[in-house]
């Protein structure tokens, strides 16, 4: 099992500082998430005032900067609302300069207002990120200039630089939420797959991942051979209950935040109707609800291992990415969860081992 760290964080002024001071504080927070052995950090793209990172490959390079090994992913790159061969670039850049570091997770996002800000049609967004992606992709392996002809790009003789260190190109994660599609397009593309266990309707996320497995191997693709990453919520406490007082509000609050976005700035598309509903399918939950239902990870350590074991068992999950400092959480609690989830959690997974703490 992999354990990574997704940074979608809300910017509060009066919990964080200043701008500087809050980048400051998640650099920070990513050199020890690489001494305590985690194995990657996210960072999520999201054009909405003051949640998630406008440019995530700038905050990948600043934490590549800082550490050696830790790998460094995107949850996700908006692929629609950018020319390919821009992303193709910065990443391929990002990718040597962290001597080969990149875990490309990709996607469409689902808040309307990114695609106004722009000037993206909503209606053309699937379209636009498969052939953002086969064009990207296409950029990577490339070994002499080529030319394109798309519905929305077009290419003469193009000579792309650098080669992305890893080769043929860096994994990439497709993201896959409530829409079977997403699935189904992820695996017919030998992708690996990135989702949410946080979503309420648990069965459809079991289901869109069979759907991935068919499509991996109905294509040439061995299913052992791809990780299954899912997102979870997560705060590591001393106790049951100090874990439900420091984290459990403030994931509650994050939750009902997504849920706000659904009426908000509502989507006319029809490709968006499903996220419509997960969204408002956010705003209505409990926190009875999400605790119980295994939702989020919050709780001691043996109760999280227990749960990780459940999401094993139930999405057949290879891979985890935790938010960690969500809904305004105090800095120095995050630092204390992380160390916890790292003493405690993280070996029971690692080497075969299943015991918690003694």
């Amino acid at each position: 099992m992999k354990f990574g760290i997704l940074y979608n964080v809300e910017y509060h002024p009066e919990i964080h500082g200043s701008p500087s001071q809050y980048y400051e504080h998640i650099l920070d927070q990513i050199q020890l998430e690489e001494e305590l052995g985690y194995d990657a950090v996210w960072f999520g793209e999201h054009h909405y005032s003051g949640y998630s990172f406008g440019s995530p490959p700038l905050m990948a390079m600043a934490a590549a900067a800082r550490t050696k090994r830790i790998r460094l992913g995107t949850g996700v790159s908006l692929v629609p609302l950018h020319h390919p061969i821009r992303l193709a670039e910065e990443y391929a850049m990002l990718d040597v300069l962290s001597q080969g570091r990149l875990e490309y997770g990709i996607g469409r996002g689902f808040i309307k207002y990114a695609y106004e800000v722009f000037g993206v049609d909503e209606d053309e967004n699937v379209r636009r990120y498969r052939e953002g992606t086969d064009l990207l992709v296409k950029a990577w392996l490339a070994d002499a200039p080529f030319s394109y002809q798309g519905e929305f790009y077009t290419l003469q003789d193009y000579s792309f630089f650098p080669k992305p260190r890893q080769q043929p190109h860096p994994p990439i994660y497709a993201a896959g939420a409530v829409t079977p599609e997403s699935y189904e397009w992820a695996g017919s593309r030998g992708f690996h797959l990135a989702t949410a266990f946080f979503i309420p309707d648990r069965e459809a996320v079991r289901q869109g991942i069979a759907a991935y497995h068919w499509a991996l191997t109905d294509n040439g693709y061995d299913p052992a051979q791809r990780e299954v990453a899912g997102v979870y919520q997560m705060y590591c406490g001393e106790t049951n209950q100090e874990a439900h007082r420091h984290g459990g509000q403030h994931v509650f609050d994050y939750y009902h935040f997504f849920g706000s976005l659904a009426t908000r700035r509502p989507h006319t598309s029809p490709s968006f109707d499903r996220h419509k509903v997960m969204l408002e399918g956010f705003a209505g939950v409990s926190y009875d609800d999400l605790d119980s239902r295994n939702l989020i990870l919050i709780g001691d350590p043996d109760n999280l291992i227990e749960r990780i074991r459940w999401a094993q068992e139930f999405y057949g999950t290879t891979y985890l990415l935790l938010e960690v400092a969500q809904g305004g959480m105090q800095p120095e609690h995050v630092v204390a969860s992380l160390e916890r989830f790292a003493k405690y959690v993280m070996p029971a997974f690692r080497n075969g081992q299943e015991e918690g703490r003694a």
